[in-house]
């Protein structure tokens, strides 16, 4: 009888949630071993019961006393030593289980192409890592640290209820169908309920970090009121999906208590019967009920870890689905390393649209860029030329053509080996909370000081740098707030610098700044175009005037091609650009 009410898919869950127990397999025995032991001594204590206080209260077996008495800690302590075992193993095991989960998670995301990030909010899965996840620890820690052991209990109690009198045990076991049935139609609830509630927390998590990181812009317009209604309806519907669950985890247990009090009334009058006609004696009668009653009691336990299991299955289910994400991109089989890039790039009628769009973003556009050459792309925004930039680090793969590095698809090229030669600067840089130096050693850890300094002058960085409190050392906050935008800049330069690339990667790098910031970037950026290919993306003309080929886009094509001069004496779209500007 499928007693929780699991269907296919939940059964899978669960089977690939409990492959995290194999690992385990000796904790788990002796688990096991201890839950037996208790369940064994449960059952021995109720059976002699009734005969004990038979013995001692009514034929005053005095002698009987001493022994129970010598007896009894023994028991206790041997329970004790179980139940500690019990409780120990099964914490550790959860505790594990959550831990790698938790680990494998957050590789795996790491794992995924840029393009799950478009479809999925950084807060829904915040939500997936730390609610989810909560909830699933507390599923695989108690779930077999309770049930197992209240349903080996059940089974103990159960043998001694029908080796007292199998017809009142027959009558006792009417609970198990009458609570099945009722549980199934609760589950079926609990489950639908609980998987709505984490969707919705998910929301509110969105909206908690859209309102922080927004913060300037809700006072600026007073936007207060409108964020605030907008959060009060999520969290009214949180409320209500959670009460909904909490009103199914209400009713189960009273729902229990009746039903158990039902039969055990009607245990109590078919008693009497037997008692009277000489059939039970009343000792048997006493290890019956006091069997009944405690078995009836991890039964209880049983029913209300149902609301705990549905809760667990819809969080699993969820943190489940990112783990059943495939990269979008693949490494290819017998990839390629380049021991000694040149630089060379070259797009070959390339087609690209995002996963959301039906409209091509890059059409049939082609390219060469030499070695060691400054190439900029220009265009109006929703051009494509931020594409270009994410398809040179391979973020994603075109629909049509190639994109050749050193006359090489670059999907042959082993994906963190390229990206081993590649820098990039874009205009909303990301700088973690730590310390400027461990800034500028993001992916390159292996730099020694006289590189992250030498990367700091040449970035126009050290300057400031070295007027912080602590230097190097000093911490920058989340996301830099410490540094201003043309300082947050020129550490990002110095990080690209230290890499040595052979490609460099200028998304935008100056447009947020003001005209004192862009002078110093731009001149920090000259510091470093030697010896390397650079891939500018500009929105601002004046910042490639000296690039070796220009590419003007425009809805996805290349309408012209030439250096700054060459383009402005054409009279076409460059110079409109460019004239517009200045």
């Amino acid at each position: 009888m499928n007693f929780f009410n699991l269907g296919e898919r939940n059964l899978l869950l669960l089977k690939n949630l409990f492959e995290y127990l194999k690992e385990h397999k000796k904790r788990l025995a002796i688990a096991v071993i201890s839950m037996l032991v208790l369940a064994a001594i449960r059952g021995l204590i109720v059976y002699i019961l009734g005969p004990l206080i038979q013995s001692i209260f009514i034929d005053k077996n005095y002698s009987m006393l001493n022994e129970i008495l010598i007896a009894l800690p023994i028991l206790f302590v041997v329970r004790f030593a179980a139940e500690y075992a019990n409780n120990y193993t099964m914490n550790y095991i959860g505790q594990k289980v959550v831990q790698k989960i938790r680990k494998n998670l957050f590789s795996h995301i790491h794992a995924l192409s840029m393009e799950f990030y478009w479809r999925r909010r950084s807060s829904d899965v915040m939500a997936r890592v730390i609610n989810d996840i909560n909830n699933i620890q507390s599923t695989v820690q108690f779930i077999p640290l309770y049930g197992i052991r209240d349903v080996m209990t059940v089974f103990s109690l159960t043998f001694v209820l029908f080796y007292i009198n199998w017809r009142l045990a027959l009558i006792g076991a009417l609970i198990l169908p009458i609570t099945s049935i009722t549980l199934k139609k609760l589950g079926r609830k609990m489950r639908k309920s609980s998987k709505e509630s984490q969707e919705i927390i998910a929301e509110i998590s969105h909206k908690f970090q859209e309102s922080l990181q927004g913060m300037a812009v809700v006072k600026a317009f007073n936007y207060e009121e409108k964020t605030i209604e907008r959060f009060n309806k999520t969290n009214d519907r949180y409320f209500d999906k959670m009460m909904r669950y909490l009103r199914a985890t209400s009713i189960s247990g009273p729902i229990m208590e009746f039903i158990g009090s039902i039969v055990l009334l009607f245990v109590i009058y078919v008693s009497a019967k037997y008692i009277f006609s000489g059939e039970l004696k009343p000792a048997m009668f006493f290890s019956f009920v006091a069997a009944f009653f405690t078995a009836y009691m991890p039964l209880k336990n049983i029913s209300n870890l149902n609301s705990r299991l549905q809760m667990g299955l819809a969080s699993w289910e969820r943190i489940y689905q990112i783990l059943e994400e495939k990269p979008a991109v693949l490494e290819s089989i017998g990839s390629i390393k380049i021991e000694s890039m040149k630089g060379e790039i070259e797009f070959r009628n390339v087609f690209y649209k995002y996963p959301t769009s039906q409209e091509w973003v890059l059409e049939n556009i082609s390219f060469h860029i030499r070695a060691n050459e400054i190439a900029a792309f220009v265009g109006h925004s929703g051009s494509g030329k931020s594409t270009i930039i994410q398809l040179l680090l391979r973020f994603f793969d075109p629909l049509k053509g190639e994109i050749l590095i050193d006359g090489i698809d670059l999907r042959k090229l082993d994906i963190k080996h390229y990206r081993n030669y590649l820098a990039l600067v874009t205009q909303d840089n990301v700088l973690f909370d730590d310390t400027v130096r461990n800034n500028i050693l993001v992916g390159c850890s292996e730099a020694k000081d006289e590189d992250i300094k030498l990367a700091a002058r040449s970035a126009d960085a050290d300057n400031f740098i070295s007027k912080m409190p602590q230097g190097y050392e000093t911490g920058i906050g989340e996301k830099g707030v410490k540094v201003s935008g043309g300082q947050r800049q020129r550490l990002a330069i110095a990080r690209a610098i230290v890499r040595k690339p052979k490609i460099l990667l200028l998304d935008e790098a100056t447009s947020n700044l003001d005209t004192t910031s862009e002078k110093a970037v731009q001149k920090a950026i000259e510091n470093v175009l030697g010896n390397k290919t650079v891939v500018m993306v500009a929105h601002r003309l004046s910042t490639v005037r000296n690039a070796d080929k220009i590419f003007v886009l425009h809805r996805g094509k290349i309408l012209e091609e030439g250096r700054h001069d060459e383009l402005i004496k054409k009279g076409g779209e460059y110079q409109k650009l460019y004239y517009a500007q200045t």
